[in-house]
């Protein structure tokens, strides 16, 4: 329910008169804080989140297969502390196939799927699912480099979002379903491709943006069924290549809130292509 508002906002963009300057190719989106996003690229990423009863440290690596399609790999470890001791190890292996199902230049919108399984290879002393889990996910990303010349100082704004579902081959039922939605405003696009703005270079990487984060088990043998509602203020510096992104994490409701209110995110990823030419090879056109 969360994500009809943006969609009906997004549908109404699509159909509006587009000025010449709109390019997708001039966007770079912020994506996730494990490093997804809807578009299909060569990319590395690690990440950490710490509040005051856990913290993690996970890695993103993502292959492009073809030019709309990749496959990407996800883990990490846990540390948990609970009563005064605490316990660490891996996680479960997260490996996911995404296909790019629409790519607009001059809307500067992108659309995609992908289909993911989950490996229980993790330590079970953190509560690691002991099941082959499988699932799906749509994800997109659309930013505003068509509004009229009106509101040009608008365009450097972006939106991301997606939605996920998650199951098990095996054992009792238990669903997951996720969302997100980010907005985020480019300094670097407002420089470079909004005439009249100028932006001084100690901001000029730099990318402000807002995520939104829901999670929710919906038959869960072990875990509350109640939604998790979380809201990320965070700072991203990116370019084409590289990208440093921090935020504080807020609970939003009881759910979200059980281990501290708040937590520290980061990212540090960076898209391989430049720097090791020969991966942009790919099996399949």
């Amino acid at each position: 329910m969360m994500l009809v508002g943006p969609m009906l906002y997004l549908a109404t963009e699509l159909m509006a008169p587009l000025p010449a300057q709109a390019d997708l190719s001039q966007r770079t989106f912020v994506g996730s804080f494990i490093g997804d996003f809807a578009e299909v690229e060569n990319y590395f990423s690690i990440s950490g989140a710490a509040n005051r009863s856990s913290s993690s440290g996970s890695f993103y690596l993502e292959k492009t297969v073809s030019s709309h399609s990749s496959i990407s790999i996800f883990g990490g470890l846990e540390r948990l502390q609970v009563d005064g001791e605490g316990a660490s190890g891996w996680d479960n292996v997260e490996v996911t196939y995404k296909q790019n199902l629409i790519s607009m230049e001059r809307e500067e919108f992108v659309l995609s799927v992908g289909l993911s399984f989950e490996l229980p290879v993790g330590s079970r002393n953190i509560g690691a699912e002991t099941h082959v889990r499988e699932g799906f996910e749509v994800l997109f990303g659309k930013a505003m480099g068509n509004l009229p010349d009106t509101v040009a100082w608008l365009r450097p704004a972006a939106i991301e979002g997606g939605a996920a579902w998650q199951g098990k081959f095996t054992g009792a039922r238990d669903d997951l379903i996720s969302g997100f939605a980010e907005l985020e405003y480019s300094f670097d696009y407002l420089g470079e491709h909004v005439r009249g703005f100028h932006v001084i270079r100690a901001i000029h990487d730099l990318t402000p943006h807002l995520d939104f984060d829901y999670l929710q088990y919906m038959s869960a043998h072990r875990n509350s069924t109640a939604p998790s509602f979380e809201l990320t203020p965070g700072l991203a510096w990116l370019n084409s290549t590289f990208e440093i992104n921090l935020g504080a994490q807020f609970g939003l409701n009881r759910a979200s809130s059980e281990q501290g209110p708040v937590a520290f995110v980061w990212l540090v990823g960076v898209s391989y292509d430049e720097l090791l030419p020969a991966t942009k090879w790919t099996p399949f056109r």
